[in-house]
């Protein structure tokens, strides 16, 4: 699906404004396809990586969330290592996908990472998909390709002043720590999202200081070590995972998976569009389609969210981690019973 129309999105004059096709934007024909094609595949990448980090994070102990903890726990697991390379290498191609594309762009793409979670979960749930799912996912697919052909989303400047980066990342701090504020309920689905949004809203940050650490490179690893983006990259990412696995070990993949999925691409295109000059069509009719396709684009993400391929996921999930609680508990019980010596109330001989 996503083949057929990709050539189509790159390469058409906009019907809307008549604005030139991407593929003639600033960045060239070869570098928007460079673009796209490693944003589909990093999209692939993250969607494999949160499935293998949320099997492994749903059997930790709840007590853990947003503990160092966790991810110490979790690093002792095979499977979540294994997520971990997945998301190392989906940034790497993220990376590469900023380097040639705008944040407007790329972002996006990102969001089809959804898509491919269903289509994984499918696989492990052994079910078929039904008229729900392939609504879900065409919902997303058109509405990706309807606001990128309305948008035209164009090149701008990889960076900006320090004072514009220090508010943005002051308001995107503040939100993510509400966000985790609220999140310290009782695990659950309330729980989830909100962590998930705090997430979300890091790794929008994240994207915008990888797309100039990407630029930057291109430029001299020197210049690249000798600023502080970098660095600053570094810390948000990190909080940016410890919220994820945090959400993910809350609540399903399902619920938290989509919070992430639309957060993310909105506060990235928000700082591109803010902070780096990036150009989306303004237009009366354009800005309707972009307005339209992203409701669109939600309402699918909402209807993959509540398909019965991902509700048998979350039911998998959450019977193995009652299990191996039970299983630690019981442990536990007998562990104390063979080591404390009691009296019964008959007053009969310890035992």
């Amino acid at each position: 699906m996503l083949a057929g129309i990709l050539p189509w999105i790159v390469t058409a004059p906009s019907p809307i404004n008549g604005a030139p096709p991407l593929a003639v934007h600033a960045s060239g024909h070869t570098s928007t396809l460079i673009a796209v094609v490693a944003a589909f595949a990093a999209a692939l990448g993250f969607a494999l990586a949160s499935v293998w980090q949320q099997q492994a994070a749903a059997s930790v102990p709840a007590k853990m969330a947003l503990s160092p903890r966790l991810l110490l726990t979790l690093a002792r697991r095979p499977i979540w290592l294994a997520g971990i390379g997945a998301g190392v290498v989906s940034i790497g191609l993220q990376a590469l996908a900023l380097a040639f594309g705008p944040l407007t762009l790329v972002q996006p793409l990102l969001v089809t990472d959804l898509v491919f979670a269903m289509l994984l979960g499918m696989r492990r749930s052994r079910q078929r998909l039904g008229m729900r799912e392939w609504a879900g996912m065409l919902a997303v697919v058109a509405g990706l390709a309807i606001f990128l052909l309305a948008a035209r989303p164009y090149q701008g400047k990889p960076d900006s002043r320090d004072v514009v980066w220090l508010v943005i990342g002051l308001l995107a701090l503040v939100a993510a720590g509400a966000a985790v504020a609220g999140g310290r309920s009782p695990v659950g689905v309330r729980r989830a999202i909100l962590l998930a949004a705090a997430a979300g809203t890091l790794f929008g940050l994240q994207s915008a200081l990888l797309r100039t650490v990407s630029v930057r490179l291109g430029r001299g690893i020197l210049q690249t070590l000798t600023s502080w983006h970098p660095y600053a990259l570094a810390v948000v990412a990190i909080a940016g995972v410890l919220c994820s696995q945090s959400a993910f070990q809350a609540g399903p993949v399902g619920v938290s998976l989509p919070v992430i999925d639309t957060l993310e691409p909105s506060v990235a295109i928000l700082i591109g569009a803010v902070a780096f000059g990036e150009h989306l069509a303004y237009s009366p009719g354009a800005i309707v389609l972009e307005i339209v396709s992203w409701a669109v684009i939600i309402a699918g993400v909402i209807i993959l969210d509540r398909s019965p391929v991902i509700l048998d996921l979350q039911q998998q999930q959450s019977e193995s981690r009652d299990s191996e609680q039970g299983a630690q508990e019981l442990e536990h019980n007998v562990g104390q019973s063979v080591s404390t010596p009691t009296v019964p109330r008959d007053g009969g001989k310890l035992h």
